[in-house]
């Protein structure tokens, strides 16, 4: 139930302005008409306007929270104790992890390395 993500600045005032309209007495069809916008989105407004007297419904974030094909946290976990270890590079990293059943690629594994601060370059 997301909203398109859209970076016009006047857009979360002219949400609000169709909520007042729909809130004064207009049906949220003729309300969508006047404003160019689809009926569902106006009911979707109405629903998250707030009623504690804030004029704007700020434009919420389409982006994902988690990505679907991230290593778990137990993967990054064994990746960084293994370098804590051996202080090893990541070809040998990967090695040790396929050798003891972990299925990674050897990007992640310099990846996740380099995310946190373990490589002469991240430093």
């Amino acid at each position: 139930m997301y909203m398109t993500y859209s970076n016009d600045p006047h857009l979360p005032r002219v949400r609000m302005e169709a909520v007042r309209l729909v809130r004064s007495g207009l049906s949220t069809v003729k309300v969508a008409r006047h404003m160019g916008y689809s009926q569902s989105a106006i009911v979707k407004w109405v629903a998250k306007a707030p009623t504690d007297g804030r004029m704007i419904i700020p434009t919420q974030s389409s982006r994902f929270w988690t990505h679907p094909h991230s290593l778990s946290a137990e993967l990054v976990e064994t990746i960084l104790s293994y370098r804590r270890e051996r202080n090893q590079c990541a070809e040998i990293l990967h090695y040790r992890l396929a050798t003891d059943g972990y299925r990674v690629s050897l990007s992640s594994v310099k990846r996740t390395l380099q995310r946190n601060q373990m490589t002469r370059f991240s430093k």
